[in-house]
């Protein structure tokens, strides 16, 4: 999974209604369904996850897993509405508007004016404030925390000003334009300054120094500065729901690893009071139950007794069976739509074994593309050609796409000087004065049925073009920490395909290279490329810009795209319940218990 840490994204230019497996029709929509609210709302909704949400504090290194469940506890500014995928106030009054500074300090750059809503408060009933965004910013460029996947997406932003009569209003200032300001500024967790830094060790530390890169160093060894970034690593901030606290209306019960995680409804939260004015504000149950069920046989015995009421991501062969099975029927609805993730064979550029492009492009020539969509994912996902979803104007649709051909991938690695000297069916060659075999791991979560199969299928298809790999299954921590790290040859893992804009600057520009940050190929031939799309108003040219970046990423294949899924969720139809072609494809806050009949 791509380690995005952003929850906004733009505007989905296309296919936004839900497209439902085999003609099934999405009949339960929270904004249509009968009865009052309050014969609605309250109840448990139980949500099946295959990870652990082990990590309830977005600023520090988790999965997605954990990322799904602290939105619900701490607030953006905005938020994607789950039907159109616009980006729209979720604590804002209204979404902020771009001018140009004529005077003062920041003159000659851009801002952004941004006002939080009056009812907006924090757990012990103080204001959520511009000076909580200043302090989440402090966050983000502190030396001395691992948030430099953060970063990236805040090069440009050069201030930000409290207003001293009203600290609702707040704004933000960027040097000069970048494609996602304002979904950088409307997509980060805002957390209480007052909880999270008790002893105020970054209060007297004003925002300009953190965004002085010059003043790294200082304030890395400035006390004050250090023991906050250690007590904000603490467990307490991460699973102790003493303190974990934010804006949103759900509160930490209890998490416990691998068994699951339980979200309460706080008693009388602020949002319920504007909730007519902003349906995202909607938080109808009572209690949210996230469930850790790995194996997907358990998942099926589990839904069948109604302990789980929304299981998403289940392996197609066992989703498509489910679906054919009377006794779940009646019960739940099956749905699967829009590719919202695909699953990549990341190669590490800085290993020589990979370091021509010809290899990489021999290994992409070894993928049984078909087998895989037809066979492993029966058919519940299609083909891409890089990392920007197949919706959007500026996908590439006009590359072609690499084949299933053994005949091409053994020319090409004859082409780059691999050729099996010693008879031993591995080609080889000599790198560093040493002979070397064509040997490569491939590290996957195996546990997953769909990546064993595909594991096996490349180990096949390998030894018939003269390459072995060594499969080694691990499970996802490590997955993530070794390829965040960069120690791997090659990897499958997953990642977002995003609804809005594409940011490819953390993951492809040299700059975000790993362990600092998400770059974890090692890749850097499309540079400035990526530095122009982000920094490009002009749609068109934007668009234009997208497609090259395609084409040299296409190229040089630091990855090899094998498939992007379809959305699979299996829910109750006890409930009124919204699904959305944003991860992780449903929001489960909005569900309303059906009236009994």
């Amino acid at each position: 999974m791509k380690n995005t840490p952003l929850r906004a994204g733009g505007r989905l230019l296309a296919v936004l209604a839900l497209l439902l497996f085999h003609g099934s029709s999405c009949k339960n929509d929270p904004k249509t369904s009968s009865g009052s609210d309050a014969a609605l709302t309250g109840g448990t909704v139980t949500i099946r996850m295959d990870g652990a949400a082990n990590t309830l504090n977005p600023y520090l290194p988790s999965t997605g897993y954990s990322r799904y469940v602290a939105v619900r506890i701490f607030n953006t500014l905005a938020e994607l509405d789950p039907e159109t995928l616009e980006l729209k106030p979720l604590i804002l009054k209204k979404m902020p508007v771009k001018r140009e500074v004529k005077d003062g300090p920041h003159a000659g750059q851009l801002a952004y004016d941004f006002e939080i809503l009056d009812e907006a408060q924090w757990d012990n009933g103080s204001p959520v404030t511009g000076h909580d965004m200043a302090f989440v910013l402090k966050i983000i460029f502190h030396p001395g925390l691992p948030t430099d996947v953060y970063r990236g997406y805040f090069e440009y932003l050069k201030g930000l000003d409290v207003d001293p009569a009203n600290p609702k209003k707040f704004t933000a200032y960027f040097s000069q334009y970048y494609m996602l300001m304002v979904e950088s500024m409307c997509g980060i967790p805002i957390y209480p300054a007052y909880n999270y830094d008790p002893n105020n060790d970054l209060g007297n530390i004003p925002l300009s120094d953190f965004l002085d890169p010059s003043k790294a160093d200082e304030i890395r060894n400035n006390p004050k500065a250090q023991a906050f970034a250690k007590e904000f690593q603490e467990a307490k901030y991460v699973n102790d729901k003493k303190f974990v606290s934010g804006s949103g209306a759900y509160r930490l019960e209890s998490t416990d690893g691998d068994q699951g995680t339980v979200l309460v409804k706080k008693e009388d939260w602020w949002g319920d009071a504007v909730v007519d004015k902003n349906p995202l504000l909607a938080a109808y149950p009572s209690k949210l139950v996230y469930k850790i069920v790995v194996d997907a046989a358990a998942t099926e015995n589990l839904l069948k007794t109604g302990a789980i009421d929304v299981a998403a991501n289940m392996p197609p062969s066992k989703f498509i069976e489910m679906k054919a099975d009377p006794s779940l029927q009646d019960k739940f609805d099956f749905l699967a739509y829009g590719a919202t993730q695909y699953t990549r064979w990341a190669m590490n550029l800085r290993n020589p074994k990979l370091a021509d492009k010809r290899v990489r492009q021999a290994l992409a020539h070894i993928v049984d593309y078909d087998y895989l969509i037809k066979d492993v994912m029966q058919g519940l996902a299609q083909r891409i050609v890089g990392p920007v979803n197949p919706a959007k104007s500026f996908y590439a649709k006009d590359i072609p796409l690499y084949d299933y051909n053994i005949d091409k991938a053994k020319a090409l690695l004859a082409e780059a000087g691999w050729k099996d000297t010693d008879g031993n069916g591995i080609v080889d060659k000599v790198l560093n004065g040493k002979k070397t075999d064509l040997v490569l791991e491939l590290i996957a979560g195996t546990k997953a049925k769909v990546h064993e199969l595909t594991c096996l299928s490349l180990e096949e298809n390998a030894r018939r073009a003269g390459i072995r790999i060594n499969v080694v299954g691990v499970d996802i921590e490590r997955l993530r920490n070794d390829t965040g790290e960069g120690k791997f040859e090659t990897a499958i893992y997953g990642a977002a395909l995003d609804p809005g804009l594409v940011e490819m600057y953390q993951s492809f520009h040299s700059a975000s290279m790993a362990p600092n940050g998400d770059n974890r190929t090692g890749f850097s031939k499309a540079d400035s490329v990526i530095v122009a799309i982000r920094t490009t108003e002009d749609e068109a040219t934007r668009g234009a810009l997208y497609v090259k970046a395609q084409e040299i990423i296409h190229e040089e294949v630091p990855e090899i795209y094998l498939y992007a899924a379809l959305q699979r969720v299996v829910v109750s139809n006890r409930f009124d319940y919204m699904l959305t072609a944003n991860r992780p494809g449903y929001y489960e806050q909005m569900f309303k218990l059906k009236p009994k009949q």
